[in-house]
């Protein structure tokens, strides 16, 4: 055990706490501690600024995703004939145009409010 407590210690003992501020041997101390300091906060903020890049592209790719099953969906729902393709294509009927058509059709078939004739 050496005279100041510490086992197999190279270094100087501790200086007192209670000493001044501006106290030389602790100045080369507190100049390394800062300089720690100020790199960690750093690189902190080099890692927090990198998450946000991270964030927004993770949600950049979510949307394309998203929008790239929904186009999916909808060119495989407009190949079976579930629906007929977005806009005015050619030959196209609006909905009411089609219940027009159906009811002339069926006025045709049948005279006004009767029956067929037995």
């Amino acid at each position: 055990l050496t005279g100041s407590g510490f086992r197999g210690s190279t270094r100087s003992p501790p200086q007192n706490p209670s000493a001044p501020p501006g106290d030389p041997p602790l100045a080369p101390v507190l100049q390394l501690l800062r300089n720690q300091l100020q790199e960690k906060d750093a690189l902190i903020r080099h890692l927090e600024s990198d998450w946000e890049r991270s964030r927004a592209q993770r949600e950049r790719e979510e949307r394309l995703l998203v929008t790239a099953w929904y186009n999916m969906g909808l060119a495989l729902q407009q190949q079976e004939g579930g629906t007929p393709p977005r806009g005015p294509p050619s030959g196209a009927q609006s909905f009411l145009a089609q219940q027009r058509l159906a009811t002339v059709a069926r006025r045709a078939r049948t005279p006004h409010g009767r029956g067929p004739s037995s």
